[in-house]
């Protein structure tokens, strides 16, 4: 019974760190007109445009959608919110008008570049705070946190 009750303590303080974590890396994103998700899909039209090359007229919204495990309708409301904000053009397919890519504007490259090298200074404070040996052993840990949460996931 006592290993049960440590179980759950710890369960509990596992928990709570990890959604003290989810909290603080959501509020240090700190951009005034956009949502954590909204900025998540600028991150994942980037990275899926640059897998596809320079050449790539945009990415597909269903691909911006299966990414962010959202469905049709509520990626259609974020992507319509990105573009009247002005982070996002839409360019429809001239062989297909039914297939939309869609294209980062020079607004929305400079805030993914604004904030990269944000995030970048903001992640060598903590190192240096942390210090390069508990950095190492934290990272370590959470390799193997993933590896087990994975490993999980698919049994």
């Amino acid at each position: 019974m006592k290993e049960l009750c440590n179980n759950i303590e710890i369960s509990k303080e596992f928990f709570d760190v990890i959604m003290r974590l989810k909290r603080q890396s959501h509020a240090n994103i700190k951009l005034k007109d956009l949502y954590a998700g909204e900025f998540m899909a600028l991150r994942i039209i980037y990275k899926l445009k640059m897998m596809q090359g320079e050449e790539s007229i945009g990415v597909k919204t269903s691909d911006i959608g299966n990414c962010l495990f959202m469905k049709k309708p509520t990626t259609s409301k974020m992507l319509n919110n990105l573009e009247d904000k002005g982070y996002i053009n839409r360019l429809s397919d001239k062989k297909d008008r039914r297939v939309t890519y869609i294209d980062l504007t020079q607004k929305g490259v400079d805030l993914l570049q604004k904030h990269h090298r944000s995030m970048i200074n903001y992640t060598n404070e903590v190192i240096n705070r942390l210090g390069e040996e508990d950095t190492k052993t934290l990272v370590k840990l959470l390799n193997k946190l993933c590896n087990i949460i994975e490993d999980l996931n698919e049994n």
